[in-house]
This record gives C-alpha cells, sequence and structure tokens, in this order.
C-alpha cells in the first residue's frame, strides 16, 4: 500500500486547477488529466461557492443525492446518528470501504468531486485505487475473474430498488469501467463470488492514500476510481458534489485496457430465472431505504 501524500495517485498528476480558471483550454485540460488518470486536483478552494463553482464548470448537471443540501452539495461528516447504519457508512468516523459512488443506480455518476473544508485531527485518508491497474493484474494472473465479474448479472447492488449488474463491464472499443461496493448492499452471483478473494487481493495491493488538507480537493471518474476512507478522530467535514461531465472535458466512456473479453463469451445468466444459481434481490432487503442518486437540473 502507497503511503500517504497529497500529490494525487499516479505520482504523475502533477496538475493543480483552481475553480476560478476552469474554462476554455484550462477545462480542457483538465479533460485531459481526467482521461489519463482519472483523477485531477483542485486547490484554493475558498468555500463552498467555490466548491459550487468548481462543480459547474466540470459537471453539466448535479445529481441530487439522498443526503444532499438543496444545492446539489453533501456534507461529509459524523452526524453522530448513522453509525452502523446500513448504506450510511458515510455520515460516520469509522473506515469507508472502497466502492463506486451510487453503484446501485443504473447509469452512476460518471464524476465525483471531493473538497476539504476541515481535516480532522488523525487519520481520515483518502483512499483510491485505479481501475485501470487492477483489471491489468486481473488480466495477467486471473483471466477466469474478468470473465466471471463481467457477466451481465455478476452482482446485485442497493435494496429493494437497487440494479442487477457486471462488477467489471467491457464497453466498446476496448474501454471498461468498474462498479464495487462492499458492504451488506451488495451481493455477487455464485460464479462472481468465486473469484471476489482475486479481485479484493487486486484492489488492496493498488490503495493510494491521500491526505487532504483544508481547501484542497480531487474530481475523480467515478466509472474508474473506487474511493474510500480510514477512521479518523475531530471534526472532519468534506464537501461532495456528484455529476456528469461538461463537454468542453471531452471525457469518452470508459477507461482503456489492453486486455478484452474472448469474442464467444455472451454476458448473459446462462440459468433460467428461479434455479439455484440465479441471483435474485434478498428479500431481507426490502426495507433498507437505499433510494438511487437522480438527477437534477443541468447548470
Amino acid at each position: 500500500m502507497s503511503s500517504s501524500d497529497t500529490s494525487g495517485t499516479s505520482g504523475t498528476c502533477g496538475d493543480e486547477f483552481t475553480a476560478a480558471v476552469l474554462d476554455g483550454a484550462v477545462r480542457e485540460r483538465a479533460g485531459t488529466v481526467l482521461s489519463e488518470y482519472g483523477l485531477m486536483r483542485l486547490t484554493r478552494l475558498g468555500g463552498r461557492d467555490d466548491v459550487l463553482l468548481a462543480a459547474g464548470r466540470l459537471m453539466s448537471s448535479l445529481w441530487k443525492h439522498r443526503d444532499a443540501d438543496p444545492d446539489g452539495l453533501t456534507v461529509i461528516r459524523d452526524t453522530g446518528r448513522h453509525a452502523g447504519q446500513v448504506g450510511f457508512a458515510g455520515l460516520g468516523r469509522g473506515a469507508l470501504a472502497l466502492h463506486t459512488e451510487c453503484a446501485q443506480h443504473a447509469e452512476p455518476p460518471r464524476l465525483l468531486l471531493l473538497a476539504c473544508a476541515r481535516a480532522g485531527d488523525t487519520g481520515g485518508e483518502t483512499l483510491l485505487v485505479d481501475a485501470q491497474a487492477v483489471l491489468a493484474e486481473l488480466a495477467a494472473y486471473h483471466p477466469a475473474a474478468i470473465e466471471a465479474l463481467a457477466a451481465d448479472r455478476a452482482a446485485y447492488f442497493g435494496g429493494s430498488g437497487g440494479h442487477f449488474a457486471p462488477v467489471i463491464q467491457q464497453l466498446l472499443d476496448g474501454r471498461w469501467r468498474l462498479r464495487l461496493r462492499q458492504d451488506d448492499l451488495a451481493r455477487f452471483s455464485p460464479g462472481a463470488e468465486a473469484h471476489l478473494p482475486a479481485l479484493r487481493q487486486a484492489v488492496d495491493r493498488h490503495i493510494r492514500r491521500l491526505r487532504l488538507a483544508p481547501g484542497q480537493g480531487i474530481v475523480l471518474d467515478n466509472h474508474r476510481l473506487l474511493h474510500g476512507r480510514t477512521a479518523f478522530s475531530g471534526e472532519r467535514l468534506i464537501l461532495r458534489a456528484l455529476g456528469e461531465p461538461h463537454p468542453a472535458l471531452g471525457l469518452g466512456p470508459g477507461f482503456p485496457a489492453q486486455w478484452s473479453l474472448p469474442t464467444t463469451t455472451v454476458h448473459v445468466d446462462p440459468q433460467p430465472a428461479g434455479t439455484s444459481g440465479e441471483l435474485l434481490a434478498p428479500a431481507r432487503w426490502q426495507a433498507v431505504d437505499a433510494r438511487p442518486c437522480r438527477p437534477t437540473v443541468s447548470w
């Protein structure tokens, strides 16, 4: 696991952007950085207005999360009342497992902005994993895992209003995207579950740690980078925005990888509905409040 720093996930993603200049050629450069690394860094964020300005220049629309305020930003902090509740781990002080934001939605938001207002006393490091590196490791050592995890019904994410989806999805032109959560709101088919140890080992080997200071932020490609958090003490406060990329960023779907599924692979569940191998949404989740993110109006 990499040591903690504030230099991004790759060691070469050195560009820092301020909200005020994210326009024209600078915004195009931000799109290039996002395309290459799946991440870009923000600096000199003076407060909520700066975060909204950055989000408005990078995103064509904001998503209204279950926990968001009316302006679309979500305050990520210890609320003192959500500890131990399924689907609310981010609103406590404990560690937050690596995940895709809004994995239970048919189309999770593409961009995730995290801005630090208060860093807390100890802990609270942001954890990041690049799915491009995970896929490369699986392709080299566990290719059967990719085929199983790429099945159309490899996993069910969410509660009663959740969604069946591949964990690793092959798109067009050799591009991919990853969808994952690691809590009680994720259930995997027998075929996919057999390969979860290989997936989790690959994820763990590529964790990068990032401690944001007040005024610093990051923007992630939510279809490529998993994010999580270490436990913390003190008053940590993060502002979060979710949305779709502005067209000026030129961000194409997914991320490239030097591997593809065999052309004979068909992404359907080979078992008829109702058989023992069928992955069904469990009845015990019917009472879980896991309402999906929903888009708001465009900027």
